[in-house]
């Protein structure tokens, strides 16, 4: 892949990210807590690239259903994950009384649930629409 300026600053960013939380976990253990997280959900997102590709659903001319707006179904999508959302605070601050560990797991599988079920949906689309 012949790398452009988007990739090139995404790169940049990672390294200097990296770099940030390297020296946030030496001076602080929460810091180093949050970073083995974040690189756990690293590779498991890297691994689900392996994942194979879901199958081509046949439809036929009997079983065809009357096609939904994708709009409608994207805007509720969206709706209900902002919902969603908007309670994780809450939720982040009262487990992190308990401990703060746990407060930041559940944070980052919140957020990173947002991109699996994006990630999801945009598979799905791509093996109705045969792409």
């Amino acid at each position: 892949m012949k790398p452009n300026i988007f990739s090139i600053i995404l790169y940049v960013g990672t390294a200097i990210t990296a770099a940030a939380l390297l020296y946030g976990s030496v001076v602080n253990p929460t810091i180093a807590w949050s970073v083995g997280i974040c690189v756990a959900i690293g590779v498991v997102v890297y691994a689900w690239r392996f994942l194979p590709a879901p199958k081509k659903s046949a439809t036929g001319e009997a079983g065809a259903v009357a096609p939904r707006s994708t709009a409608t179904s994207a805007a509720a999508v969206v709706a209900v994950i902002f919902g969603l959302m908007l309670i994780v605070p809450t939720v982040v601050l009262w487990i992190g009384r308990y401990s703060p560990e746990l407060g930041a797991l559940f944070g980052a599988i919140a957020l990173m649930s947002i991109f699996v079920i994006l990630w999801l949906r945009s598979r799905y689309q791509q093996s109705r629409n045969g792409e």
